[in-house]
């Protein structure tokens, strides 16, 4: 379980197998961030802090991302990303 940080709802988290990706998550424009566009994706990005935002300094996933998006890797040419 996780809580939206828009409304405070207490939700289950994203389950890979029941539902599809898309439905809940974008990547930022630089393809850096995992950005939930739904309760359950804000809850899922919050509880399991996929963005590495939780520590400061620590910043380590969004580092890898930026190498990877750089290289031409990531993010997956399928999924949706926010426009600039």
């Amino acid at each position: 379980m996780g809580r939206d940080v828009e409304t405070s709802a207490i939700l289950p988290l994203f389950n890979p197998r029941q539902q599809h990706w898309s439905d809940h998550f974008i990547w930022n424009a630089e393809g850096t961030k995992i950005v939930g566009t739904t309760p359950i994706g804000r809850a899922t990005c919050e509880r399991l802090d996929l963005n590495d935002e939780r520590y400061r300094g620590e910043r380590s996933i969004q580092e890898a991302r930026t190498l990877w998006v750089q290289a031409g890797w990531h993010p997956p040419s399928e999924d949706p990303r926010q426009l600039d």
